[in-house]
């Protein structure tokens, strides 16, 4: 092989391999995210595709920050989020659940969960197989069975399936339930904390509610030195 065919296969070697990396740059950008739920290949999931993954269509609403009725990659969960690091979830939970499993072979016993009082006040509830402990499967279980009464849940006229009108019904009444839950868990604690009962908080009473006493000038909002219900759900943080 002469020189000039050296040359010419070395410029073709180049051109093939700019050639590559230029397809495999260009599949990348174009790659849409969670290609399994975006149907329409167009780089964002819609509220029909999301039926398809309860649990993300559960929570469509809050995700969708711009409220145009699609996921984009931004406002998508990212996996870490959605899947959690390492073997047993989250890092928060996770590290919860390792704290607990003291002998490490991966499952919480009834003994262990005693540890923590609120994680054994629910273990009968998340102890899915019944079988004394709580592990992994006992968190897919769980999982399932949450996913599915979603679903039974939205599926209005019970055809197994979920349109775009019984995803919209579904997440009017979960926002529904969810401010219910939110306004009877305020009333709780502002009962706990309202300590003379006169139905306002006084700056004594939240001194040891570090959020409330720092804000408590700007929540104050008649300067009158007490906080009432009203001033307190105005200066609640607004959710989209």
């Amino acid at each position: 092989m002469n020189r000039k065919t050296l040359l010419f296969v070395a410029v073709l070697a180049a051109l093939g391999a700019g050639s590559a990396l230029a397809a495999t740059q260009a599949g990348d950008a174009q790659k849409p995210a969670r290609a399994s739920l975006d149907k329409n290949a167009d780089g964002a999931i819609d509220k029909a595709e999301a039926a398809a993954h309860p649990r993300l269509a559960e929570r469509f609403a809050d995700l969708d920050k711009n409220g145009d009725g699609r996921l984009t990659a931004d406002e998508r969960p990212q996996h870490k989020g959605m899947r959690g690091h390492g073997r047993h979830g989250g890092s928060r939970h996770g590290d919860g659940f390792r704290k607990l499993d003291t002998d490490g072979d991966g499952k919480v016993s009834r003994a262990e969960a005693a540890a923590q009082p609120r994680f054994a006040e629910r273990f009968d509830t998340m102890d899915a197989n019944r079988d004394g402990v709580i592990d992994r499967a006992d968190r897919e279980a769980r999982g399932k069975q949450r996913r599915d009464e979603w679903f039974a849940k939205a599926d209005a006229d019970k055809d197994g399936k979920l349109t775009r009108v019984e995803i919209d019904q579904a997440d009017v009444q979960r926002r529904a339930e969810f401010q219910q839950r939110m306004q009877a868990r305020m009333d709780e604690r502002f009962a706990t904390a309202d300590k003379n009962k006169d139905g306002r908080l006084s700056r004594d009473e939240v001194k040891d509610n570090s959020r409330l006493a720092g804000r408590f000038d700007a929540l104050d909002s008649n300067k009158d030195g007490v906080l009432s219900r009203e001033e307190l759900a105005a200066g609640k943080p607004s959710r989209r």
